[in-house]
């Protein structure tokens, strides 16, 4: 298996590209859920500063101005549900553009009552999702020229948007959730051990590939080099209609090279993906990038999120 065949393993395992697009229902029902329900805790039994409706009553336009430099992010989600709202959108960017500082994202023509009510929400969406995009971008340049992806986890505060807007920034959704794929972390493996059964793990991965053949990997993670060989062992003689990806918790990244260079000459590389974890930063991932490994995972791109700077302003009629 070349690098070009092995990227296309990797972003068939790690990036559920079709699975968050607008165009399929599930996800634009979770789009939709998600800003109405915020809308709803908002608004309660009414907007009160909407005393007296009838100035509200207007029809106006108004824009949404980046402040800062900002991966744009939860654009296309923006418009779908303000269309849902009696509320026109345009723009001239798309998701995973760059925006300037002064820049117009997008600008809304609608009744000011409608605006006013949903400003809040829509520009906390806007921000969160666009500062996650910002920050993916930043670590995907950082190892430009390398083989490895970035990849988000499930460190989220809003599941798949927040999954979305790591695509938007260059990176990898990584697993959507419990049901895609199966990784068995450290709790998992001491679940598993205090079973009293030798064969467990073996047992529980070649249930998983009769049980679930559909997944998009199974994952194992290891915290010293004797379980990274103990789990090649387990990994050499079983098959899949999926990877298996076997993740590097807390190394250092010339211990990472020395074990990927163990499964090289034990002719298991082609078998096996490899993820990088654990307290990486922008000042890191590149040494964890050049060790070899396919993807590094960031937790701190959904969980640490910086979001972005906008404004929206009401437009002089």
């Amino acid at each position: 298996m070349d690098q070009k065949d092995r990227d296309s393993v990797i972003r068939n395992a790690f990036d559920a590209v079709n699975e968050l697009d607008l165009s399929r229902p599930s996800y634009r029902d979770t789009v939709y859920s998600f800003f109405a329900k915020m809308i709803d805790v908002d608004v309660d039994s009414g907007d009160v500063s909407l005393v007296p409706r009838q100035p509200y009553e207007s029809t106006l336009r108004a824009k949404i101005v980046a402040k800062t430099p900002t991966v744009i992010a939860g654009l296309d989600e923006t418009i779908y549900f303000a269309s849902c709202h009696d509320l026109h959108i345009q723009s001239d960017f798309k998701n995973g553009d760059v925006v300037k500082s002064g820049e117009i994202i997008l600008r809304v023509n609608g009744k000011a009552a409608e605006i006013l009510t949903i400003e809040r929400s829509i520009l906390n969406i806007l921000q969160r999702l666009s500062g996650i995009a910002t920050s993916t971008k930043s670590y995907v340049d950082s190892i430009a020229g390398t083989n490895t992806f970035v990849v988000g986890t499930r460190k989220t505060l809003w599941g798949l948007l927040d999954k979305h807007a790591i695509q938007c920034g260059g990176g990898l959704t990584h697993r959507l959730g419990l049901h895609d794929a199966a990784m068995l972390k450290e709790n998992h493996l001491a679940v598993l051990r205090n079973s009293d059964n030798p064969d467990a793990l073996r047992n529980a991965v070649t249930q998983m590939i009769s049980a679930y053949p559909y997944l998009r990997f199974i994952e194992i993670e290891v915290s010293k080099a004797d379980e990274f060989r103990a789990i090649l062992g387990y990994l050499k003689n079983i098959t899949a209609p999926f990877p298996f990806v076997i993740m590097f918790d807390h190394f250092k990244p010339d211990q990472i090279s020395a074990l990927i260079d163990e499964a090289r000459s034990k002719k298991l590389y082609s078998h096996i993906l490899f993820e990088a974890s654990g307290n990486i930063t922008l000042d890191t991932i590149r040494s964890f990038a050049e060790s070899g490994v396919d993807v590094i995972s960031i937790g701190a791109l959904t969980h640490s999120v910086t979001s972005a700077d906008f404004s929206l302003l009401i437009e002089a009629s």
